[in-house]
Formats: C-alpha cells, structure tokens, sequence
C-alpha cells in the first residue's frame, strides 16, 4: 500500500468496502492476532445502541478526561474528516500516525489466510489499526462506539469491558439487524460479556427490554438501569442545566433527548466507580459542561441561526421534531434534508416537512446509496406548501440562505453524509459566524 500522504491511506482503508464476507469475528480476530492483539492490553467502555452512542461517548470520554485519565474515543461515522474517528485525549490521530500504522495492518492483511471470497472489510482495518494506537498511546481507557449492531461488529472482539452500555435501540440498519426492535436488541446485547458490568439507558422500547435482561442473566452481568429521574432547570437551544442526586450539571448540547445521554453517562460513571476508577463528582461536572459532539444539533452561525443534525431514523427524527417544537417554534424554519435509501425515509421526512416554512430537498454526495432529491421533495410535498428540488447540498444551503432573515433558522438534517458536506461548504463560504 503506498502511503506517501494520508489521503492516500485513507482512500485505501475506503476502498476496502463496507462488508467483505460473512458476518463474523472471524476476520476482525485473524487481524488482531497477527497484530499481537493490541486489544488485550486495553480497558473498555463499549457503547452499543441505535440513538444517543456517539454523544452518550463523547460524555463518558469528556468526564474520564476531566478525572485525569488518558482516554481514547472511537466513534463512527466521521463528518468531515476521517481522523475524528480516533482520538486521544480529544486530539485526533495525526497524519504520520495514520500513515504508518495503515501500512502496518495492510501488511498484515495481506498475509491473512481468510475464507475464499472474504477479505478485510473497512471497518474492520479501522477498528485493528485504533486498537495499534490506543495501545502505543498508553490510553488508561477507551470508549468504544460500535459501529453496526453488536454481536458481528468488529469492536465486539474485546475480551471484557469495564462497562457495557445500551444507549436506546430502535428500527434501523433493517436488512442487516433484523426486522423488529427485538431482534435488534439481540444483535446490540450481544456485547455484554460474561460477568459484565451493563449500564442500560432509560427510555428503552418495550420489545428491547426483556431482550437485554435475558442477555444480563445469561451472561451473569450487573446491571445497572439509568434513572430518568432529575430536576430541570433550564433547557434552550444553547443547552441544559439540570439537577441529578443533589448534584447541579451543565450540558452544552441541546435538547432534552441529550438530558437522558447525560444521566447514561452519569449512571456509567457510577458504575466505573463501583470498578474502582477514581472519578470525582467534579470530574463529572466539568466534563459534561464541556463535553461536544459535531452534527447534533451542532450550531454553526446564529444570524441565521444554523443547525446541523444527524438524526436519520425515527427515533433521532422524532427527538429533533421535539427540539423544533420547543425552542424553534418562533423562528421561520428552513429545512435542509436529504437521506441515504437504507434508512426509513417514507417516515422520517413528514414530520420535519410539516415543521418547515420552507423544505429544500437535495441528495448527500455519497453515490451508492443516496436518495435522489426527487424522492425527497415528492414525500415532503404532502406536508409542505413550500418544498423545492435543490439536487446538491451546496445549491439547498446557498437558496436557505439567501432567503433566510437574521431571526430565521436553517435545519440540515437526515444523514451524517449530508452534514459532514454541510459543514465544508458553510466551512468554504468563509462567512463568520455572529456571536
């Protein structure tokens, strides 16, 4: 593999495909050993779950740092560049990093004997290549978001953890999971070990519940199920304070569904505790209070005020309609929206359409599996007297924002494709933002 520049190990790790066989651990495993399995030397907080794991994992991350801990974060998709996905310390992996672990595992790849027709998936590469340099870092931890499902997703190769977390499950990834919640949830258990410590998220559907305790009882895990009990003291678009077990916290990402992120967190810290880890309740204050996750929610400018949201199934659109109706409701609202055809975008698209004043439809520059912007436009027309077919990103932010007032807001929202190109295009368009 040459990798003279990142770009050109990046574009190698993408190249490698989204699934390369059958689903298994077979591949991730083979890896890892001819890699001297850097995983067996590291300690885990490993998120499964459909909504609320990238920022439930920038928490936990945030307070573990804050209590003095080395801590690497590994989340997935990235929004802009590919580096966000591995972190330490909050600082993403550098270029020279990259470059010479990519060629490392491609080395090793290379030499795998593997069943005829598979090779080393992308995600797989990726999640070998972090487990390299959370260990050459010395992370005292690693929070570790799956990436799909559980029970075959490559990071389930980690012999324990010292925590397993569910944020809450719900219909997604459909053809690759499974047609029900519960069937969801079983793939999503799957990561809870023998003995484990579990944190389970409130807020959990019905069907997933006794999925997840059948997983703890026959795993023998502990757990630990996350109160929604606090005391709200403040709640706009610039974030939260509230109250949990006569503690004040603060939170910076908006919206009440980040309200049960937190208290997940929180109930994680407890548990971490209840392991021995040394977490102040200070700790635990500042992290929160400084604790960020790009594309949710996310603030760009404020005159307009523009937001960027990755919601893109029901559940995550149901949690942004939610934040619509209580701290937008007084603006003129322009919807950005485009989606990927494997989501449920016959459901996701007409409560925002009927949220917004106006509704520009366009499709993420991600070839194989975006929605045409047709499609898109069609659906959102039965809601929406104002929907206009934009084709791009760039063509529907250039419009709202011609035509969007000071007072207004601009919503791009329905897939983390669509606003990790957001962001380069405002990012391109040079314009400061107010305040």
């Amino acid at each position: 593999m040459d990798t003279q520049s990142p770009k050109t190990a990046i574009e190698y790790i993408h190249s490698l495909g989204r699934f390369s066989g059958a689903p298994g651990l077979h591949r991730i495993r083979a890896l890892c050993a001819a890699l001297g399995d850097p995983q067996n030397g590291l300690r885990f907080v490993h998120l499964a779950g459909t909504n609320g794991k990238g920022s439930t994992a920038c928490m936990i991350a945030a307070v573990l740092r804050a209590a003095g801990y080395r801590v690497g974060l590994y989340t997935s998709p990235y929004l802009v560049q590919f580096y966000e996905r591995i972190r330490v310390d909050g600082a993403m992996i550098a270029d020279d990093d990259l470059n010479r672990l990519a060629a490392r595992v491609a080395a090793a790849a290379e030499r795998l004997a593997l069943p005829v027709g598979e090779t080393i998936g992308a995600f797989e590469f990726t999640t070998a290549l972090a487990f390299l340099y959370y260990a050459e870092q010395q992370c005292d931890i690693v929070v570790l978001e799956t990436g799909l499902g559980g029970r075959c997703d490559a990071t389930n190769i980690i012999p324990r953890a010292e925590a397993c977390v569910l944020t809450p499950i719900a219909r997604d990834h459909l053809g690759v999971l499974g047609d029900t919640v519960a069937a969801i949830a079983d793939e999503k258990a799957a990561i809870i070990k023998s003995g484990a410590t579990v944190v389970c998220a409130s807020g959990q559907p019905d069907e997933a519940v006794p999925v997840i305790l059948r997983a703890c009882e026959g795993a023998g895990a502990v757990l630990h199920r996350a109160s929604d009990e606090y005391r709200l003291l403040r709640c706009d678009i610039h974030g939260s304070a509230f109250v949990y077990g006569g503690q004040g916290y603060t939170l910076a990402m908006p919206g009440r569904h980040q309200l049960q992120n937190a208290l997940t967190a929180l109930h994680t810290v407890e548990a971490l505790r209840a392991r021995g880890w040394d977490i102040p309740t200070e700790a635990a204050v500042r992290g929160l209070a400084c604790a960020r996750m790009p594309g949710r929610l996310e603030r760009l400018r404020e005159t307009p005020l523009v937001l960027l949201d990755g919601a893109h199934n029901a559940a995550g659109v149901a949690a942004l309609c939610r934040v619509i109706d209580d701290m937008l409701k007084m603006r003129r609202l322009y919807v950005i929206m485009g989606m990927v055809r494997d989501k449920e975008y016959e459901v996701c698209i007409p409560p925002l359409a009927r949220r917004a004043d106006v509704f520009l439809a366009c499709a993420p520059d991600e070839d194989e599996r975006a929605l045409p912007a047709q499609t898109v436009a069609a659906i959102a027309e039965r809601q929406c007297r104002a929907v206009f077919d934009c084709g791009s990103a760039a063509q529907a932010i250039a419009m709202a924002l011609d035509r969007a007032g000071p007072h207004d807001c601009v919503l791009i929202c329905g897939s983390l494709f669509l606003v990790g190109e957001a962001e380069k295009i405002l990012h391109a368009r040079q314009k400061p933002t107010d305040g």
